[in-house]
Formats: structure tokens, C-alpha cells, sequence
């Protein structure tokens, strides 16, 4: 039995990998209302729950517990798969063009490749003119008049993190736009 299904004669790989993107799309539109329902009514759930006793309690924690725990998991997993297919299935062979969503999809691809890089390093920006640099597990603000050595290691781990997160997204792109 195949998990995967199989193409047919007249579709293409990005015609499938378009499908499955758009699969992954409703999954986390669906996911991504009930992840927030869930949170921004906890402490109602969490009032009709703490009455119970014994076994009907310890059901309902884990279930509400198990919830809270795999809807934001499963929604951001959909998002990612959505465009990770979606990326894909512009640099694959299709049945039919669609060169403004194409630029949207690559567009959205990424940004949410090298968004967390442009967010550390607009954070650094932000910490070297500001000059002053914040931690917040465990909470600390080092100074760059005060302690200039901890400022710039701070600035420096930032930095460091985000080349290592820019890496793979820059090894992955580049071979979507460079033919080799």
C-alpha cells in the first residue's frame, strides 16, 4: 500500500507538490483559529476542569493539556510543509503557468526563510544604537557604557545565530536561483 499518492499521466511533480501545499494551507487555516481559541479561552476551560475530581480530571487536564501542546505544533508544522511545497512547486514542471502567484510564493518562501536572520540581526541594529542590549531568561541588560564587553559578546551570540540560521536558508535558495 502507498502512503504517497502517484501522479497521473497528465499531471506533473509541481502540479502535486502545488496540491499538497495547498493541502498543508488549509490544515494550518483551520489550525491557526483553534490555536488561538485555545489560548485566549484557557482560563474559562480551565475553570470548567479544575471542579472535577480523580479520573474525570486527570482525563480532562491531559486532553486540554495535549491540545494546547499539538494544535500550535501541528499548525506551524503546516505552515512550513505549505511552503516548503509551495517553494517547490514553482521550481518544478507544471501543467499550467502562474507567474503572479509564483512571485508571491517565493516572496512568502522567503521571508519566512530569512526572517528570523532579519529579525536578529535588525535586533543587533537595534541594540547597537540604542546601546544597550536585553536578555530576558535570565533577565539582564548589559550597557555599552557600562559593561562594553558583555554588550558586544551579546551582540556578537546574536549575530553568530543568525549566520547559522541564514546558512541553510542561503544553501537552499541559492540553488533555486543559480542553474548549476
Amino acid at each position: 500500500m502507498l502512503l504517497e499518492p502517484q501522479l497521473p499521466d497528465s499531471g506533473r511533480a509541481g502540479d502535486l507538490a502545488r496540491r499538497r501545499a495547498g493541502k498543508a494551507l488549509l490544515v494550518f487555516l483551520v489550525g491557526l483559529p483553534v490555536s488561538v481559541w485555545l489560548f485566549v479561552r484557557l482560563p474559562e476551560i480551565w475553570a470548567s476542569i479544575l471542579p472535577l475530581e480523580g479520573a474525570p480530571f486527570m482525563l480532562a487536564a491531559t486532553a486540554l493539556g495535549g491540545a494546547l501542546a499539538v494544535a500550535p505544533l501541528l499548525t506551524a508544522a503546516a505552515m512550513l510543509v505549505a511552503v516548503w511545497y509551495g517553494v517547490e512547486s514553482v521550481y518544478l514542471p507544471r501543467t499550467r503557468p502562474s507567474p503572479v502567484l509564483d512571485r508571491i510564493i517565493v516572496a512568502l518562501g522567503l521571508a519566512v526563510w530569512f526572517g528570523p536572520t532579519a529579525a536578529l540581526v535588525a535586533a543587533s541594529g537595534h541594540a547597537i544604537s540604542v546601546g544597550k542590549i536585553h536578555f530576558s531568561r535570565p533577565p539582564r541588560d548589559y550597557y555599552l557604557a557600562t559593561d562594553p564587553i558583555a554588550f558586544w559578546q551579546g551582540v556578537g551570540t546574536w549575530l553568530v545565530i543568525a549566520a547559522a540560521i541564514a546558512y541553510p536558508a542561503w544553501r537552499y535558495w541559492r540553488g533555486k536561483f543559480v542553474r548549476t
